[in-house]
């Protein structure tokens, strides 16, 4: 978030920096990290992954670079990691106009990502009832479908071991170790 702040307050152009939290608990937990950062660039928060459903992505970090004629001049998901210089570099020449490679992802398995992201709002309604057992069952069967998709997985995580989000830091290791234990 801060290096993101930082391209966004250190432009001179039009260019306007959007970011998404996806957080199934909603605002209040995101909010932890804007206020770290001392953030004032626009944040919305996608509680039940509608960018993920309608753009097939399965994790974070993403990035969308629109111009202003409402084209999308490049795509990465998953991996984009505006703290390494050649991808900050990417950002700052697309935002100056200088030279700059485009690119769009590849198709997703639409009737897998269908079927998750369907099993992710019944959860989420049911998480918002306060069913949160019953909802981490659920988004655990879209794990099933979806194993890839690790919007859905980091939402069982946080839930069940929010300290590992919401604490100081996000905890990477940690989620490393659980991929690894197959969790």
């Amino acid at each position: 978030m801060p290096v993101w702040q930082d391209v966004s307050e250190n432009n001179s152009t039009d260019v306007k920096i959007i970011t998404v939290a996806m957080d199934v608990q909603g605002v209040e937990k995101p909010k932890f990290y804007l206020e770290k950062a001392h953030a004032t660039l626009t944040t919305v928060v996608d509680q039940s992954n509608q960018l993920g459903k309608l753009y097939g992505f399965k994790a974070v970090p993403n990035v969308y670079l629109i111009g202003s004629d409402g084209n999308v001049d490049f795509i990465e998901l998953g991996t984009f990691n505006v703290r390494e210089s050649v991808k900050r570099s990417l950002v700052e020449n697309w935002v100056y106009g200088k030279d700059f490679q485009s690119s769009q992802p590849e198709e997703f398995e639409q009737d897998t990502h269908r079927k998750a992201n369907e099993l992710f709002v019944s959860g989420q309604q049911l998480f918002n009832s306060n069913k949160t057992d019953e909802a981490i069952k659920l988004w655990r069967k879209a794990i099933e479908i979806d194993p890839n998709n690790y919007i859905i997985r980091k939402q069982i995580w946080a839930i069940e071991n929010p300290d590992r989000f919401y604490k100081d830091k996000v905890d990477y290791t940690w989620q490393d170790a659980q991929l690894e234990k197959g969790r």
